[in-house]
């Protein structure tokens, strides 16, 4: 799509509407949507006109949802004034105490745009998580159900909002794991999608949805292959394309490899089952960008609700949509992965050092360092975020190591852009879309969107391509002469009439890809599914899954923090990266700070105290306590469905790790005079300074503040609790992850514990390799990104030689 010359605001794509999700009756979402919206309750005042006024949702589909959606969480006027004036003293620029009262009254489930939302999420769950909460509302349904969970006799969904809210605090301090789960779960969904939606959020806090002064960037245009006639919808014949390699997955793997193998006069086809969108369609809104740009619309299935994975899933994968902190693989873990195994030596040569110079340098990585005048001091201190100065000179009041952060974009400036999360528009981030996959195509490669590999095709006994036919099991093998993958198979579906995703007169065509080489770079949680769906059994693949946890902190301040300025990461602490002498440990940085992603894990006590917090944004900062995990788990395909389940038990040691993590980002907030921190670990309380008579927090710093210590020895205690009550660890404390690694990991060992040898091939195969971060033999300790390319670079120049002598 073309970049108009007068175009002022992104050309966002549009999203399809959904019906309401029919895997539940009417009740079962009157129920769910009561709770809800006790999460978020409307607040007013005693005797307010709004508590005679009826709900006015304009879905017609909500019609028919019968639930108490009159009630209001009702306080003294007195109550509601010290509130809103607590409120307002917060800014340094405070909103009208009108905006603030109509905030407190907002009611998600009037918002078409929150119940939108909110099914697009619920569409992309499992089957099986959706028929199991189903089943959860359809007892809080009934009087024995409720009376049963709730302690009351009445219906939850007939229920007033202020004793729904009671009933969600209730299951929070459950004894029964579950429950606080479930409590867990309506919390962040409503938190979420609130922050997402309300109008009210927005003209509060001065969120938009665009960068100030926004102009997008030169976007490369690529030309996607296409398939089928153009006026059928669905094709049934299989189309044959041929290439020498094909490369599943346009990610840091994949991009890297093409524009390696193609400069090298290969023929290559890079396929991804995402789409591209240029610069002139970036950043996204918050609910587009989730459902556009990330795995299953930002949501991963896991085992434990407790748990949020992200993933990039559209053209050019986690290189769009990171967050452009650029870390070479610490020496430490390079030479834990090569110890003990002579083909992994690689590892700690030379060769692999310049895999890494070569990846930093054509990304622009020390750019900024070089930059002549004013000089690099004055360069790196500008590229500093609040919450970036923050980590720095905290540190240096706490004798904490810490350190800048280096970033992909050329030029010689600091990438300044707090929405790349959601896309880059200004195309200085060097991510895959704008740096290899157009050098690639330069190059003559080529490439298809829209295509979902199913598996990869072998050759069969007699000499001939499957193509098609359904693939057997292939035992697990360590022969070099095993089968020979000779190409993928799957079904590409096209863009809509008007060139985006969200219409009807798509077409779906049945592809077969023939190749020489087959490259898997579909990340570590599609990557071992393609290779258990092609029929490979090798037990490893699928386990040894790193996802960096990540714990939260957040932080307020008398100061405007200007949450969106500046670059995301620009700044780490690395006092805590070793605390079991094994290099396992977390790294203090600052976070993303597009509302939904900071808000959908703020710690909910009640309706009022979180939308107050969720109204001081603007003085808000977040911190992640980023963890080098020592365990793993696994991951494994939805019987049903067929997309990832992420199977991750967070292990006592590295929640002791984390734990310090969390202790470690309050004493830099603390430190930074923060006049309230709040750690993301349950039934914590906030913790608040002393006030002066101005009404803003002390902000000299007492290195020994008795009351500061028992807060922090109480954040340390939740975050450990393992007693009889708790049923276990504290269940229901968020933790996120945007690090996937490890589920085909690189061996010397034939196989024994590994999925690839050290040249990336699979075990057992041949003309079959992975290159992504699923390649890792463990957890990388640091932003995955240029240690995936590294291994891509390594791979990719390995197949070059392969191939020049075959």
């Amino acid at each position: 799509m073309a970049t108009s010359l007068t175009q002022s605001v992104p050309d966002t794509p549009k999203l399809a509407l959904l019906p309401l999700g029919n895997w539940w009756d009417h009740t079962q979402w009157a129920v769910f949507l009561s709770l809800l919206d006790a999460v978020v309750a409307p607040v007013v005042a005693t005797g307010d006109a709004r508590i005679e006024r009826p709900a006015n949702s304009s879905l017609a589909e909500t019609d028919n949802l019968h639930f108490n959606r009159t009630s209001f969480k009702k306080l003294p006027q007195d109550e509601l004034d010290a509130a809103t004036s607590r409120t307002r003293r917060a800014f340094t620029k405070p909103p009208g105490t009108s905006a603030i009262i109509d905030c407190l009254a907002d009611r998600a489930s009037d918002n078409p745009q929150f119940l939108v939302g909110l099914n697009r999420t619920l569409n992309g769950a499992s089957l099986k998580s959706k028929t199991d909460l189903g089943r959860l509302l359809t007892i809080l349904a009934g009087r024995s159900g409720a009376f049963m969970l709730t302690g009351y006799c009445t219906p939850v969904q007939d229920q007033p909002i202020h004793i729904r809210e009671k009933i969600l605090q209730e299951w929070s301090n459950s004894w029964i794991p579950l429950i606080r789960k479930v409590a867990r779960m309506f919390q962040a969904l409503a938190q979420t999608h609130w922050v997402m939606s309300s109008p009210m959020f927005r003209e509060v806090t001065g969120y938009t949805d665009v960068p100030e002064k926004w102009q997008p960037g030169p976007s490369f245009t690529f030309k996607f292959l296409q398939f089928g006639k153009s006026n059928d919808k669905i094709a049934n014949d299989p189309e044959l394309l041929e290439t020498d390699i094909v490369i599943v997955g346009s990610g840091c793997g994949g991009a890297v490899c093409a524009k390696i193998l193609a400069a090298a006069g290969h023929r290559v086809v890079v396929v991804e089952k995402g789409y591209h969108y240029p610069q002139s369609q970036l950043p996204m809104p918050q609910d587009e960008g989730s459902r556009l740009l990330f795995e299953n619309s930002g949501i991963v299935a896991s085992t434990d609700p407790a748990l949020s994975v992200l993933a990039g899933a559209c053209w050019g994968g986690g290189g769009t949509v990171n967050w452009s902190v650029s870390l070479r693989t610490p020496d430490r873990v390079r030479q834990e992965w090569a110890k003990g195994q002579p083909g992994m030596s690689f590892l700690t040569s030379p060769a692999f050092d310049a895999s890494m110079d070569r990846v930093c340098d054509f990304m622009g990585v020390n750019d900024v360092l070089e930059t002549p005048l004013p000089g690099p001091a004055a360069v790196v201190d500008d590229q500093q975020s609040h919450r970036g100065r923050v980590v720095l000179d905290s540190s240096t009041k706490l004798n904490f190591k810490a350190d800048i952060l280096l970033q992909n974009s050329r030029g010689g400036k600091p990438h300044d852009d707090g929405y790349c999360h959601l896309g880059c528009g200004s195309a200085e981030k060097q991510g895959t879309s704008v740096s290899w996959l157009p050098a690639a195509a330069k190059a003559g490669a080529q490439f298809i969107e829209g295509f979902n590999v199913e598996r990869v095709a072998f050759e069969g006994d007699d000499g001939t391509f499957v193509g098609d036919a359904a693939s057997s099991s292939i035992p697990h093998s360590t022969s070099s002469q095993g089968p020979k993958a000779v190409g993928v198979v799957g079904t590409w579906l096209s863009r809509d009439e008007n060139g985006g995703v969200a219409g009807k007169q798509r077409r779906k065509t049945r592809l077969i890809i023939k190749a020489k080489k087959v490259i898997v770079s579909c990340g570590s949680l599609w990557s071992p599914l393609v290779l258990k769906s092609s029929g490979l059994m090798n037990p490893q693949i699928g386990r040894n899954l790193h996802l960096h946890p990540c714990n939260l902190v957040g932080a307020f301040f008398d100061e405007e923090t200007k949450p969106m300025d500046k670059g995301i990461i620009t700044s780490i602490c690395t006092s805590f990266e070793d605390l079991d002498g094994e290099y396992h440990g977390p790294r203090l940085e600052p976070s993303c700070m597009v509302p939904y992603l900071v808000m959908a894990n703020l710690p909910w006590s009640n309706s009022i105290d979180f939308k107050t917090a969720a109204m001081r944004y603007p003085h808000m900062d977040s911190f992640i306590a980023l963890t080098r995990d020592r365990d793993s788990g696994r991951v494994f395909p939805d019987p049903v469905t067929g997309q990832p389940i992420v199977d991750y038990t967070f292990s006592a040691r590295d929640r002791e790790h984390a734990a310090e993590g969390v202790v470690g980002l309050a004493r830099l907030c603390h430190a930074a005079g923060a006049n309230e921190i709040r750690a993301f670990v349950a039934h914590t309380r906030p913790f608040i300074p002393v006030v002066k008579p101005d009404g803003h927090a002390d902000r000299d710093y007492k290195k020994d503040d008795p009351a500061f210590e028992a807060w922090v020895k109480e954040v340390r205690n939740a975050a450990l609790s393992a007693s009889p009550l708790w049923g276990g660890w504290n269940v229901a404390t968020p933790f996120a992850s945007a690090h996937q690694m490890g589920t085909c990991r690189m061996g010397d060992d034939e196989g024994e514990a590994s999925v690839v040898n050290p040249r990336g091939q699979v075990w057992g195969t041949q003309n079959l390799y992975v290159a992504d971060a699923s390649v890792f033999p463990t957890a990388s300790g640091v932003n995955p990104m240029v240690t995936t390319m590294a291994f891509a670079d390594w791979i990719a120049n390995g197949i070059v030689e392969e191939m020049a002598t075959e």
